[in-house]
């Protein structure tokens, strides 16, 4: 009968009941992603002297599992809009658990490739069901707030990734930031029942969003953005350990106060910023990296990498939400791989272009090289927040 398709009211309390504790996991996974992706140019140095490679192995320690992962997430997104995205999310998950095993006993450097290859290529199956599955468990007035807790996530990951890859690289050796993994997907695959399974309403159209002018703007911001994010910091611990002859953890402690720019910048932003002034903040942002990046190629000290790190952070907070705000329900997955993709592909490139002006002319060539980047992302906000937009009344989205 027709009452007896409509579910209980204490199965919807419980799904209710269950939605923190679900977002807990889905966040758990975005920092694990960000901090595989982040960790290997603090573990590369160690790794090297272990398995002997070229600065082209070297580099594709951190390509190798970015750039799989940003070919991929539009597939992994689509996947999940048509068979589910919790079941996707789930096979994602154990895959990655075991190519981090997989890393961590690599006895070559082509296993140890091959493995971050596969890594990167399950972490695409993972990364672009979030948003679906977050908007699926969450009430509309609910969206903004856990949408915005991933920025905070991404910062504290950001902070705390270089730091404790570090200290396990001092401690125990590189391949100890490939097992820590294991009891972190472990977590999430407990908690991971208690997602609430979603599926796309329809078939997604291309053009609903590519024909508007935000979300190609905000593609082509992320790709020079996460180019700079993730270039730069590759480039500035190459410096400080081939160069400056520091040990992991002391490039991961010089480079705090970008990491910790990064997440004073994000929690502010959340909770102050963008609540109030709306997403027009991006600006402001870029302007704080740019002053950042500029003290930096002059003297490589605390207060431009706070300055710079305080910007990115006030950047990442409302751009993702900007960048999806124009996608329907059915567009959430692949809108969100392909923005994911090209992020990926942003950090992928930079890691490659910056790596290279850096092994060629030095630091502050690929410090001015950055700069240029971003003044470039500056110029795309023209498009991608309009000056007609307003800043909502207080107390709406924010974290």
């Amino acid at each position: 009968m027709f009452w007896s398709r409509i579910p209980s009211f204490a199965y919807m309390t419980q799904l209710y009941r269950r939605r923190w504790p679900a977002l807990c996991a889905l966040l758990l996974a975005e920092a694990m992603n960000l901090f595989d992706s982040t960790v290997m140019p603090i573990a590369a140095p160690a790794a090297r002297a272990d398995h002997p490679m070229s600065d082209t192995a070297l580099q594709w320690l951190t390509n190798g599992y970015t750039l799989p992962f940003g070919l991929l997430l539009i597939a992994g997104g689509r996947l999940g809009d048509v068979f589910g995205r919790r079941r996707v999310f789930v096979i994602g998950m154990l895959v990655f658990v075991l190519c981090s095993v997989l890393c961590a006993w690599a006895p070559h450097v082509a296993v140890l490739l091959t493995a971050r290859v596969v890594q990167g290529a399950s972490a695409a199956l993972i990364i672009p069901q979030t948003f679906g599955l977050i908007r699926a468990m969450f009430a509309e007035d609910e969206v903004a707030r856990a949408l915005g807790t991933i920025g905070p996530v991404m910062a504290l990951s950001a902070l705390c990734g270089p730091v404790a890859g570090g200290l396990l690289t001092d401690a125990a050796g590189w391949r100890s930031v490939f097992l820590v993994n294991v009891p972190l997907g472990l977590a999430v695959l407990a908690v991971a029942p208690l997602i609430r399974e979603d599926r796309a309403p329809g078939r997604p159209r291309l053009g609903g969003l590519l024909r508007g002018r935000v979300f190609p703007a905000s593609l082509a911001g992320s790709l020079l953005f996460f180019a700079v994010m993730n270039g730069l910091v590759f480039v500035l611990v190459l410096f400080l350990q081939l160069r400056e002859g520091k040990t992991p953890t002391g490039a991961a402690v010089t480079l705090l106060p970008w990491s910790a720019g990064l997440a004073l910048g994000s929690w502010i932003a959340g909770s102050v910023l963008v609540p109030r002034f709306g997403n027009r903040v991006m600006r402001l942002g870029l302007v704080l990296v740019l002053a950042g990046l500029a003290g930096i190629a002059v003297s490589f000290t605390a207060v431009p990498l706070l300055v710079a790190g305080f910007g990115l952070g006030v950047f990442t907070v409302p751009f993702f939400g900007n960048a999806l705000s124009v996608a329907a329900p059915e567009e959430t997955g692949w809108a969100s791989g392909l923005l994911n993709a090209v992020q990926q592909l942003g950090a992928t490139a930079g890691v490659a272009l910056l790596g290279a002006v850096f092994f060629r002319f030095g630091t502050s060539a690929a410090v001015l090289a950055s700069m240029v980047l971003i003044a470039g992302v500056l110029a795309l906000t023209a498009v991608m927040v309009p000056e007609r937009e307003r800043a909502p009344s207080v107390g709406a989205g924010g974290s």
